[in-house]
């Protein structure tokens, strides 16, 4: 598969942010996955390229609802990322790769019994 891009703008007033995300694509059954361990989201589809169409629908729709919701923050510390700075410049890092496979039984699944590929992604968004 070739590497996944995300198109389209989220239009959030204040700025844009970058971020570094991998995602694993792997098979359950005849149907594509494709999930963002640090954000514990996924996309399906009967192909990578539906499943990559679902994965971009959930990313944009957690960013608005968190955004809306006044959440963000709250959400990505929860999800073990760390934010400083303040909120005209924020610093985001997202969770080490190995917390994520200790903290989360999905992701440990999918490592130790799946056959799965892996891609590192530069996300953009407005907020």
């Amino acid at each position: 598969m070739s590497k996944l891009h995300f198109n389209g703008q989220i239009d959030f007033p204040g700025g844009i942010f970058h971020v570094g995300l991998s995602l694993i694509e792997f098979n359950e059954d005849d149907v594509t996955i494709i999930y963002s361990p640090a954000l514990d989201l996924s996309g399906y589809g009967y192909n990578p390229e539906e499943a990559k169409n679902s994965f971009n629908i959930a990313l944009h729709e957690f960013f608005r609802y968190t955004n809306n919701k006044k959440t963000f923050d709250k959400v990505l510390t929860e999800l073990g990322w760390t934010i400083k700075g303040g909120k005209k410049k924020p610093k985001v890092q997202a969770p080490l790769n190995s917390d994520l496979i200790a903290k989360n039984p999905l992701y440990n699944e999918i490592i130790n019994s799946k056959n799965y590929k892996v891609y590192n992604e530069d996300i953009e968004f407005a907020f």
